[in-house]
């Protein structure tokens, strides 16, 4: 019995050590970008050994596939439960919403997300690209749409999705004492909904 308390202490402590790095690592590629940081920077930001970023990720690339996996679940799980038995704009109102509280409450791993999106020659730009389909999915009518049809609908839900991950990080950098409902109001006036 002792010995599956220590398994699972030591689970606990990799994925506390885990997290920490990608916290880091994502706060630093935010500010600086992926390839102009270093795993010595990532490290000293976590306030670990280098080893342990290669023994938890292997690469940088390992990291930042990691941090965009976590970001693409938080995101799938965020959009799941906002459009839920929603439709037409009030579904595009809850897409809105939640990108905005996701911004928000994940200010690091937006920005490089943001950054790292129309960078075509990443080894994660499969990961990229999967993070923009889970975005766009709930916007984009699974119904009669085909063809040119589907794919003017795909470029305003890119539209939508685009304006409002700009707001949303316009607003934590030069708007900070807005609430999330003044720039949520904000967004949807632009698109068309007071």
């Amino acid at each position: 019995m002792s010995q599956s308390v220590k398994v699972d202490g030591r689970v606990a402590r990799r994925t506390g050590t885990r997290e920490l790095i990608m916290d880091a690592a994502a706060e630093l590629f935010a500010a600086r970008g992926v390839t102009s940081t270093s795993i010595d920077e990532i490290a000293e930001r976590a306030g670990i050994a280098k080893g342990s970023v290669f023994y938890n990720f292997e690469s940088k690339s390992g990291l930042v596939e990691a941090i965009m996996a976590r970001s693409s679940e938080l995101f799938t799980a965020a959009l799941a439960e906002a459009t839920d038995g929603r439709t037409g704009r009030d579904r595009r109102d809850a897409v809105v919403r939640a990108l905005l509280t996701l911004v928000r409450d994940h200010t690091a791993a937006a920005r490089m997300m943001v950054s790292e999106l129309f960078r075509v020659d990443r080894s994660w730009r499969e990961s990229i690209e999967t993070w923009r389909a889970t975005a766009l999915a709930p916007l984009v009518p699974d119904g009669d749409a085909t063809g040119a049809d589907r794919d003017v609908a795909s470029l305003q839900a890119a539209a939508v999705v685009g304006a409002t991950l700009t707001a949303g990080l316009d607003w934590l950098v030069f708007h900070p004492d807005r609430s999330l409902d003044e720039v949520c109001a904000a967004v949807l006036g632009v698109l068309g909904r007071d």
